[in-house]
């Protein structure tokens, strides 16, 4: 029997014996310093916290989960006040919608449609993203992103998508335009698709807080998304953020949107709620969004496991360590100090485009001749020569490493990286 996996080709898969913090230790010896929390950026703790493996046993010999709709799992109370503990935007329900954030995205689509519908706004069906986004691979997600392999299934099943220009100040700002000026205009697109689709019949615009994934954190430009946040309320359209790779502590504040100073419609969360330790995602919205949604009879949306309730346990150590100060004052002062060396050391290598992102959720963006299978040259050059397991691909090298990263390993696999870019770089020009 075979196991089937999303890349048939790769066959020389690296074989773990064991994790522990921000380490994987494999079966040949190779201890390998994970810099990309856990390859999908999920690991914020990284591996073997006793205080949530603890939590996780003591659970499961009370009960390892019970339906969330019938039965009242007290942690899930005591989850939803940590994911609201700090909360000054607004924001006063938690639905935990299933595993996954692709889960997540699709019960804030539904909903949004499903309060819209019970206001009287039934042909509010249109939803809005952007391109170069993404937000899961369930059927509604994929419809809203610009993954590569997901675009077989969109493209097939012939949904609508409806898109505007992603946010990218260094891509498309113009050379006359400040910042302030390429924010209103990068939201007035929003608006230009509102009208041209009418009003009536848009319900919500989707937005990863930082464009994640495809571009490589690229935060907003100041004020953009309250221009968008301006343009969501004239038009009574639902703003949807996703955090399920920016979310829980991983920019610096709770809520990557907290930056922002907005309060979205929604807000879902997923990858680092149990950040690998279980399986949850959830939905946060509005005191306004609840009572509208109860006043329709139930909610038209349901998962097995939604709330699943080993998941539930580890979340809630998970989001206490999280949601202290002194850890949050850790990530953006690691995060800080690794973005300021990276452009001290190559700020004026001819490759550099940009270092960018919040806390550690971060990029270095370069540029130069056949820039994929260079990336794929430092990738290996990285894991195979240095132990270090970076997320290098396309045009970056991207930064995503558990919370919990040292500041001796954060300046040590700089000075790796560092040295091995300009080496390879080097190389690369004299071709």
């Amino acid at each position: 029997m075979k196991i089937l996996k999303n890349f048939f080709n790769l066959n020389s898969l690296l074989k773990v014996k064991k994790t522990s913090a921000c380490y994987f230790h494999l079966k040949n010896g190779r201890k390998i310093l994970d810099l990309t929390g856990g390859i999908n950026s999920h690991a914020i703790l990284g591996y073997g916290n006793k205080q949530v493996i603890n939590s996780i046993k003591k659970q499961a010999d009370r009960f390892t989960h019970v339906d969330y709709k019938f039965w009242n799992d007290e942690n899930l109370i005591k989850l939803s006040n940590e994911i609201l503990k700090n909360s000054k935007n607004g924001l006063s329900s938690v639905y935990f919608a299933g595993n996954s954030g692709s889960e997540a995205c699709e019960a804030a689509l539904l909903m949004s449609y499903q309060s819209h519908y019970f206001t009287g706004n039934k042909k509010k069906k249109y939803v809005i993203s952007r391109e170069q986004s993404f937000h899961g691979s369930t059927t509604g997600a994929l419809t809203l992103g610009d993954r590569k392999n997901t675009l077989f299934y969109s493209q097939n099943f012939n949904l609508k998508r409806v898109k505007i220009p992603m946010h990218h100040p260094l891509y498309l700002k113009r050379k006359n335009e400040n910042l302030d000026e390429y924010a209103k205009r990068s939201a007035k697109s929003l608006e230009e698709v509102i009208l041209k689709i009418g009003p009536k019949n848009v319900g919500a615009f989707v937005g990863e807080t930082i464009m994640g994934g495809l571009v490589g954190d690229v935060p907003p430009a100041p004020n953009y998304w309250k221009y968008i946040q301006k343009i969501c309320n004239k038009y009574n359209v639902h703003l949807i953020l996703d955090e399920v790779y920016c979310g829980t502590g991983s920019s610096g504040k709770y809520f990557c949107f907290d930056w922002d100073k907005i309060r979205p419609d929604f807000v879902f969360i997923g990858k680092t709620l149990a950040a690998g330790y279980g399986a949850l995602s959830a939905v946060i919205t509005t005191k306004k969004i609840e009572k509208i949604l109860k006043s329709s009879g139930r909610l038209q949306h349901n998962t097995t496991y939604q709330g699943h309730s080993l998941s539930a346990a580890a979340a809630l150590e998970v989001q206490k360590i999280v949601n202290k100060k002194s850890f949050l004052n850790n990530v953006n002062s690691i995060g800080k100090f690794m973005r300021e060396n990276l452009i001290k050391e190559l700020k004026n290598h001819p490759f550099f485009r940009q270092v960018r992102g919040r806390g550690l959720r971060f990029s270095f963006e370069y540029d130069c001749k056949d820039r994929d299978n260079f990336s794929n040259k430092l990738y290996s050059n990285f894991l195979e020569k240095y132990d270090i397991l970076t997320s290098t691909k396309f045009h970056r090298i991207c930064f995503t490493p558990p919370l919990i990263l040292s500041h001796k390993q954060a300046e040590r696999s700089l000075e790796i990286i560092i040295s091995e870019f300009k080496k390879t770089s080097l190389k690369w020009r004299s071709k």
